[in-house]
């Protein structure tokens, strides 16, 4: 019993932080998509990030939420808001956390996207497909605090770099989410949009 705790712990905290490094990835702070604005709840930046953030967020609800799954993944992470602005006056929720915490999460997002979108060499078990099934929740649940609710008239979500929406694409597909892409004008942001969010 204490085996398969273990290991339901373990696949708790993988889960935890891969869709904490999409969260990161949605930001463009960290490395994420190489665009400061990847979504439309994220306030844009023209300076690298101070020390020790990992990402910053312009919802309360999206930084806590990064603060909760790196703890769920043993990392440890604080998030501290500021006010921004000269005349339009806006609050910045900056997400800090360890030294290793960049690194930590470029693996779990590399393990995450070889687990979604790679072409396993063997048949995968019923535990791996639900593992499977964990992280293509999450990369959604983590695309979607991010972005917070849609504004009217809005077709869908805009993600900045290809890899996160290829992530999204083949989780949309593990959910029988229908999800279509297409590229529009602003450099690399891509589209990805449920068919019926156009209904």
């Amino acid at each position: 019993m204490d085996i398969v705790s273990s290991g339901e712990r373990y696949r708790a905290s993988t889960v935890a932080a891969f869709e904490a490094a999409v969260l990161v990835r949605c930001t463009g702070v960290s490395g994420g998509g190489g665009r400061a604005r990847a979504l439309g709840g994220i306030r844009a930046r023209s300076l690298p990030a101070p020390s020790g953030v990992l990402a910053e967020f312009s919802r309360a609800v999206a930084a806590d939420r990064l603060a909760e799954l790196l703890t769920t993944a043993g990392r440890d992470a604080r998030v501290h808001c500021y006010t921004a602005g000269n005349r339009h006056r806006y609050e910045i929720f900056r997400v800090f956390a360890d030294a290793e915490a960049s690194a930590f999460l470029r693996r779990a997002w590399a393990q995450g996207y070889l687990d979604l979108c790679g072409a396993p060499a063997e048949p995968r078990s019923p535990r791996q497909l639900r593992h499977s099934r964990q992280l293509a929740e999450a990369a959604w649940r983590g695309v979607l605090t991010v972005s917070g609710p849609a504004r009217n008239g809005s077709p869908g979500l805009r993600v900045a770099d290809l890899d996160t929406a290829t992530v999204l694409i083949r989780a949309g597909r593990m959910m029988s989410l229908p999800v279509r892409m297409s590229t529009r004008p602003g450099g690399q942001l891509l589209l990805v949009m449920p068919e019926n969010a156009a209904a």
